[in-house]
């Protein structure tokens, strides 16, 4: 077998396990060790049901089922953000559909295009889709998968990216609508190019965590001081670019609140929000003391929400995922979203995030927004189940084989 995996790095591809998952990622290796042994695979299974109230995010996995091996992840791959963007961005096509019913009920509106709004393509149909930190694809790809007449452009800065999710399009019979090239989102070039061929729906799950001073978390991770230079970064090339649908992802620590008062004030109103509730990680558990003296972070350290997240206590904190749908206020058809008061979207992420950190996930039940809300929880359990699902069949996993 090589070099023994310490679990404090233990790793199936996607990236380093944080030390606070190790006692439910030993599990996963005991599993692989006895199946290249030819024993018994031993089944392992939570020691008590989950706590919480609140769904598991890893119910919401079989969306993924297209994207298990051969289907390949760059090191940037963190599989509870994209499944949360995948969800909005799946909940963005259900709204540009609802949005070409209503148009076809009011009739054809003269000399409507892109800059005011509307979709070059009939609804969802023929529509252009950018992921911007696209990494493997994974969200575009889906989308082109429930789109048949959808194109994708993905772009990332990694290096490795064009050619990983180049092949996995390429292995899904979708690399005829679909082309990735390596690019910063502060390029340029790529702002032109956006410009010249126009953008119907323009989606990024970016790196959110914020960085101390002098602190330069790798590339992933690392969004600035606040954790939002590269959310607020997109916004501005939707400024620009005028798509009709917005998705974007982000998370309580990045001044959460912020974010949605800059998408308004560019003309793009939230329609729907996706939340979950995890306990932090490998990045965001690193700079906790800087996080804690950051007005724009929010975050429960409370035992009971501890507990609900990392039932082994092996957490410093919980915090939320959080995914939005955006719709361009030009082009939003419906009455309710039209009757919205300005500035309501920001105040009601606000109000949230403090009551999160006031009653932890009690709040997260059936919370009070003039959009819809969605909430769910994953542990640390589901979180580990949610990778071993990605990785496919435990032989493939044994196959690959575990590295340091």
């Amino acid at each position: 077998m090589g070099k023994p995996a310490s679990l404090s790095s233990l790793s199936f591809s996607h990236g380093p396990f944080c030390k606070s998952q190790a006692p439910f990622a030993i599990t996963r290796c005991i599993e692989v060790v006895h199946h290249r042994m030819g024993l018994p695979t031993p089944h392992f299974a939570r020691l008590q049901p989950g706590l919480s109230p609140l769904p598991s995010l890893a119910a919401e996995a079989t969306r993924l089922a297209r994207f298990v091996p051969p289907f390949q992840f760059t090191s940037f791959f963190a599989p509870e953000d994209t499944l949360l963007c995948v969800i909005a961005a799946e909940g963005a096509l259900e709204g540009l559909r609802e949005g070409r019913a209503h148009r076809r009920a009011e009739g054809p509106r003269v000399g409507a295009n892109l800059r005011d709004g509307t979709p070059s393509g009939n609804g969802a149909a023929g529509l252009r889709i950018v992921e911007l930190t696209t990494g493997s694809g994974l969200v575009g790809l889906r989308m082109l998968d429930l789109e048949p007449e959808a194109t994708l452009v993905g772009v990332d800065i990694d290096d490795d990216a064009p050619k990983v999710a180049g092949a996995n399009a390429f292995g899904l019979g979708l690399a005829d609508r679909a082309r990735f090239e390596q690019a910063s989102i502060w390029d340029g070039d790529l702002e032109r190019g956006l410009l010249a061929d126009p953008v119907d729906v323009l989606v990024c799950n970016p790196p959110y965590v914020p960085e101390p001073p002098g602190a330069n978390l790798p590339v992933e991770a690392g969004a600035g001081p606040d954790g939002a230079a590269h959310v607020r970064r997109v916004i501005e090339i939707a400024d620009m670019t005028r798509p009709s649908t917005l998705v974007l992802s982000w998370c309580s620590l990045c001044d959460p609140a912020g974010i949605v008062a800059d998408a308004e004030q560019a003309g793009y109103r939230l329609n729907a929000l996706y939340v979950v509730a995890i306990a932090d990680g490998e990045y965001s558990g690193g700079v906790h003391g800087y996080l804690r003296g950051l007005s724009g972070a929010f975050l429960s350290d409370q035992p009971d929400v501890i507990a609900m997240v990392a039932p082994d206590g092996a957490a410093r904190f919980a915090y939320l995922l959080l995914a939005g749908v955006f719709a361009n206020d030009r082009s939003s058809a419906s009455p309710a979203a039209q009757r919205r008061v300005p500035g309501d979207s920001a105040a009601a992420v606000d109000h949230l995030m403090h009551e999160f950190v006031r009653r932890g996930e009690e709040a997260l039940i059936a919370p009070a927004a003039p959009f819809p809300v969605t909430t769910w929880l994953l542990d640390r359990w589901d979180e580990i189940s949610l990778r071993a699902f990605l990785h496919g069949p435990l032989s493939v996993v044994a196959g690959r084989g575990l590295s340091a």
